[in-house]
């Protein structure tokens, strides 16, 4: 026999919206950094990269990145770093 599953009606779905989880503001200045994991950031290395992708587009900047890696080592390079730096967005013509 199947387990009934019980709920309560409501009007809609929650709305989404979550604030950016990380900020970059203090390395959006145009110049380049390197963050390194362990030290700056504690996730993986390519979540950093997109969170900096989305925080930039919220922002209406566009970032670039570059991976830092480790030695090679038994199990091949390591990710343990990011360069990024967040620039404002070109205008046409220029």
């Amino acid at each position: 026999m199947a387990r009934a599953v019980t709920g309560e009606r409501v009007g809609d779905f929650p709305r989404r919206r979550r604030g950016p989880a990380w900020d970059f503001s203090p390395v959006a200045d145009g110049e380049v950094y390197l963050l390194r994991r362990g030290r700056d950031f504690d996730v993986q290395v390519e979540s950093l990269r997109h969170a900096a992708r989305r925080w930039a587009r919220d922002c209406g900047m566009r970032v670039e990145t570059r991976t830092e890696f480790a030695d090679a080592g038994e199990h091949g390079r390591e990710r343990v770093g990011l360069y990024v730096r967040f620039v404002a967005p070109r205008r046409r013509g220029t």
